[in-house]
């Protein structure tokens, strides 16, 4: 099975990286977190390193969630449309084996997305620390804390967050028609586990009943809490604030979730026309 998958997910990988729409949104992500080192000349007082990583942190999430529902589904589509899967179907490759490779060629883009913006942020964060550091001394305030490991890890749970995307992407696509559905219908279920943390939250109020609970437990398991992987901040300036374990926990969520949704993507595809 490997022997061919991983033909599929290295031709895909070397097609993603030539598609503009990667190259932009990968040239855009860096170019937007070099442009925090002008903003030196604000004066953030002890902040600017919690600035600048927050600003990198959201190039990450929002570019990448982009890229993420949008590559998918136009590598899958561009087979498709294309009629390119039908040959590939037609030899002794099975639809699983297909959209896997499909899935690992897109996702191992998306982590190529992920360290390149992470190892830019850590060099910034890195030039800054020093001289932050030193104006804190001179006024007499705690040097703020960095953690390189810390920023490490969010990479990694980043990659996972990504992967889960593209999974739902995917899953989305075998069940669609057309490109533009799926990336609608895909980015509308991201921004849902984006916030379904708010229907987390209101499962632990004492004042609803048990169908409301029932109803909002289900709400809340649906999509994946994609703003519970949003952990740089803590990790990389108070990485003391996070709990042992919660970084191995939200990467087992992530694998489960990705499964699942890879799972229910080969069981629409399986019975797709081609």
């Amino acid at each position: 099975m490997l022997a061919r998958i991983l033909p599929i997910a290295r031709v895909t990988f070397l097609e993603a990286l030539r598609q503009r729409f990667f190259g932009f949104l990968l040239v855009l992500a860096l170019a937007l977190t070099l442009a925090s080192l002008p903003l030196k000349a604000i004066d953030f007082g002890n902040q600017e390193l919690k600035f600048l990583a927050d600003l990198g942190f959201g190039v990450m999430l929002l570019l990448g969630s982009v890229l993420a529902v949008v590559l998918p589904a136009q590598l899958l589509y561009a087979e498709l449309d294309n009629r390119t899967a039908l040959t590939l179907l037609a030899k002794p490759v099975g639809r699983a084996e297909f959209l896997l490779g499909k899935f690992l060629g897109a996702w191992a883009v998306l982590a190529v997305f992920a360290v390149a913006v992470a190892a830019l942020l850590g060099a910034i964060l890195a030039l800054r620390e020093p001289e932050v550091a030193a104006r804190a001394a001179r006024l007499d305030l705690a040097p703020p804390e960095l953690s390189f490991p810390g920023l490490a890890a969010h990479a990694l749970l980043q990659v996972a967050r990504l992967g889960v995307v593209a999974a739902l992407t995917l899953m989305i696509g075998a069940l669609a028609r057309t490109f533009l559905y799926t990336v609608v219908v895909g980015a509308m279920a991201v921004l849902a586990g984006q916030l379904v943390w708010i229907a987390q939250e209101a499962l632990r109020r004492p004042d609803h009943g048990a169908v409301a609970k029932g109803a909002l437990w289900v709400s809340t398991h649906l999509f994946p809490n994609l703003q519970a992987f949003n952990l740089g901040e803590a990790l990389v300036l108070a990485p003391g604030t996070v709990e042992a374990g919660t970084v191995p926990w939200l990467l087992l969520s992530g694998a489960t979730y990705l499964l699942l949704f890879l799972l229910l993507g080969w069981l629409a595809f399986r019975r797709r026309e081609i």
